[in-house]
């Protein structure tokens, strides 16, 4: 998140593979900072739509691609967050370096929302703070807040950067072993995800109120960054875009599969068990995943006329300021949604919640690009 696609230039190091020239200067493409976008506006409208939910609102939710299939745009954020790395920090001698302050940068980023999202708690009621995840926070500020600062818990929503900050910390490691072989980073990264299902099935099996949280979900949503890492190294967008300019039939085969995942998400087909929520980042969430990146990016390509028209011009700009754009939202989430239950809740206002959120996420991205413009014109 928050990593500019402007023209750069690289640095090749050790280990690259055949491909693009890593001494190529990094062009923006517009329907990567578009898909980052969307994944920010379709994580602030599921945000939403939990919060509605948790209160009994069900029906008439605005429908996002996650209530059609087994993955969320969380997926999403870390694969392309772990793509912008390898495209763009992988390019640089210094790349470890350059990770760790990003690291830094985001972890103070989640510091200032826990400190704006915390006197909140003060208007809360306790089934909200449970909601929230914000009790222990009132029950022992300082131990909740020393788990914070040293990654092992956060708030509701606020554990997406926290996640986040603790795989760019990992990152200097994939990135020494991908000097030596990017591939040899790529098999390391699908064994450790493998054996993290094997490991989240026996856990969660053995008990019904265990998950996949902690070293598990970590272990298993490290491939998505990582393998993600790798492809952007290699610029697989350059290609793959190539490939899907103008091919309709890859569009259609995949809203077909999109389809038959929807018709089979909602009849609730029978499935293993350790194909379901409790069990994590599994091979079915994968899978999906894979399926919604390929078909975004289809629909992108075969659409591409329409690249410049206001949303997805609005898209692309929230995308290329994506870290203010997910702070700005986060924060956004938590006010709109505490309104909502103040005001008396309901459709409508859950409606104007969503519209709320998006306007200031979008003038987030509209203050962030002028204010960018003026450094760039000295003003």
């Amino acid at each position: 998140m928050g990593i500019s696609l402007h023209k750069s230039s690289t640095v090749k190091g050790p280990g690259t593979l055949p491909g693009p020239s890593s001494l190529q200067p990094i062009l923006r493409e517009e329907r990567i900072d578009i898909l980052r976008g969307w994944a920010l506006i379709t994580i602030l409208i599921n945000h939403l739509s939990q919060v509605v939910e948790a209160d009994g609102l069900t029906a008439w939710l605005i429908p996002t691609p996650t209530r059609y299939g087994y993955s969320t745009a969380a997926e999403l954020f870390v694969v392309m967050s772990g793509y912008m790395v390898g495209l763009v920090y992988l390019a640089r001698a210094s790349a470890a370096r350059a990770v760790i302050r990003r690291a830094g940068t985001l972890w103070l980023y989640n510091l200032a929302l826990l400190g704006l999202v915390l006197p909140l708690a003060l208007f809360m009621s306790p089934a909200e703070l449970r909601f929230w995840r914000l009790g222990p926070f009132l029950a022992d500020p300082l131990q909740a807040t020393l788990q914070f600062m040293t990654l092992q818990k956060a708030p509701r929503l606020l554990d997406i950067l926290l996640l986040y900050v603790t795989l760019m910390l990992i990152a200097p490691f994939a990135i020494a072993l991908h000097r030596r072989s990017p591939r040899l980073l790529l098999m390391a990264s699908i064994a450790i995800y493998l054996v993290a299902q094997v490991l989240t099935i026996r856990h969660v099996s053995a008990d019904p109120s265990h998950n996949d949280d902690g070293i598990l979900k970590l272990m298993s949503w490290q491939l998505l960054f990582f393998g993600a890492m790798v492809l952007g190294a290699w610029r697989v967008h350059m290609p793959l875009f190539r490939w899907l300019d103008g091919n309709w039939r890859i569009l259609a085969l995949l809203l077909g599969v999109f389809a038959v995942g929807a018709v089979a998400r909602a009849d609730d087909v029978a499935r293993p068990e350790w194909f379901t929520g409790r069990y994590g980042l599994n091979l079915l969430r994968l899978s999906h995943t894979i399926l919604m990146l390929l078909l975004y990016a289809s629909l992108l390509s075969v659409a591409r006329r329409f690249l410049q028209s206001a949303p997805l011009r609005s898209m692309a700009l929230i995308g290329r300021h994506s870290l203010d754009c997910f702070a700005a939202g986060l924060l956004a989430t938590y006010v709109l949604g505490l309104l909502w239950e103040r005001l008396g809740g309901g459709l409508i206002l859950y409606y104007a919640a969503v519209l709320g959120g998006l306007a200031i996420t979008l003038a987030v991205a509209n203050m962030r690009e002028s204010r960018k413009k003026a450094v760039k014109h000295g003003c």
